[in-house]
């Protein structure tokens, strides 16, 4: 019986599909962009061995034209530093191994209705099964459900214009708990935690260093601790690694401090997701606080260089990172010397000097002919 619903329910889709293809040149008559939208855009599920649910995606399209739609289920991970996600079908096998769906999550989730026709302005809740099988591996496993428009081939002519078909997904991050398997009390690594170098004063650092012998039997951590920039406004290099074999979701926040200790600016780093056993980079731009009032009536140009060349002298970065009750700290002193506006301010000063000693006898006597009483 359930073989002869399933066979009706492919044939009507068919059906529905071949009288779209025939409508589709008419409606498409305005060109109108493909917009679809999903409720919600992740799902993050706790489970255990054996655990069996249900759920439900909403989707909506947004466009004038009605729209066939293919669900599929594809595994992710991410590909580098940067948190790029890739898709592959199946995860690479171990030496030996057949197929096996213990982590495999995509083979987890089976969706109820895969093939379906959204008519313009319409919503279609898309329902899912979830099995977690008996032997699924502790830690976190990644799957993500992709809504695919099947539009006809006609919709890319040649000469016609551009258009953008949006594949949809929605992830999910499967937590697998077993007993026994304990979290890691310290998942969470900080490996950089720089001032980029290309934002270094590089030849006035390796003055310094010649001159004082400071690096000479310093570490190249301790080398990193002292840095030497021009600019008020700069970026952070940050890098965090995951030990656990769950994903964390690590947020925080970077404090300037000047040499009194007062904080002098921070900004907030975002909650991001890190997979298990990856590195993740956030790269951090921090701009000095200024007062509203300055920021409202100066002109654009002048608030940024007052921005950019607003701190002079020794500055320490307090990094500080939470995951959960696990909080993090690191920090790094440096200092700010911005030359080329203390140059152009010397160079005024000396110009001043030369002009008030050349003019003086003629300037004090303008003052005595200003300044004598009648």
């Amino acid at each position: 019986m359930e073989k002869i619903f399933r066979k009706r329910n492919w044939l009507n889709f068919i059906t529905i599909l071949s009288l779209f293809l025939v409508a589709f040149p008419f409606l498409t008559a305005a060109e109108e962009e493909i917009k679809l939208l999903v409720i919600p855009e992740t799902f993050e599920w706790q489970v255990k061995r054996g655990e069996n649910f249900s759920d439900k995606i909403t989707i909506y399209n947004e466009s004038k034209v009605p729209i066939p739609i293919g669900v599929t289920v594809t595994n992710f991970g991410a590909q580098n530093e940067s948190g790029t996600i890739t898709f592959f079908e199946e995860p690479a096998k171990r030496v030996g191994e057949e197929d096996d769906i213990s982590f495999n999550p995509r083979k987890w989730v089976t969706i109820e209705n895969p093939n379906f026709i959204l008519d313009s302005k319409e919503m279609e809740e898309v329902k899912l099964k979830i099995s977690i099988p008996e032997n699924a591996e502790p830690g976190g496993h990644y799957a993500v459900i992709l809504f695919e428009p099947k539009l006809p081939s006609f919709y890319f002519e040649p000469g016609a214009a551009l258009k953008t078909i949006p594949k949809i997904g929605v992830l999910i991050l499967f937590s697998v708990e077993v007993e026994g398997v304990k979290r890691a009390e310290k998942p969470l690594v900080i490996s950089e935690f720089i001032i980029p170098e290309e934002f270094h004063l590089q030849k006035l650092e390796n003055l310094l260093a010649d001159i004082s012998g400071l690096f000479q039997k310093a570490s190249a951590e301790e080398k990193a601790n002292f840095s030497i920039v021009e600019k008020s406004e700069l970026p952070f290099s940050l890098e965090i690694k995951n030990e656990d074999i769950f994903h964390i979701k690590p947020e925080g926040k970077l404090s300037i401090l000047n040499s009194n200790g007062k904080i002098v600016g921070e900004t907030e780093i975002q909650k991001t997701t890190v997979l298990p056993g990856k590195t993740r980079k956030f790269p951090i731009e921090f701009k000095p606080d200024l007062p509203e009032k300055l920021i409202k009536y100066l002109p654009a140009w002048l608030s940024s260089f007052i921005s950019k060349n607003l701190f002079f002298g020794k500055y320490k970065a307090i990094l500080s990172l939470k995951v959960e009750q696990d909080i993090i700290n690191k920090e790094i002193n440096f200092w700010v010397l911005p030359w080329k506006v203390i140059s152009v301010m010397v160079l005024a000063c000396i110009i001043f000097l030369v002009f008030m000693i050349k003019y003086r006898k003629r300037i004090k006597s303008a003052f005595l002919v200003l300044f004598k009483k009648p």
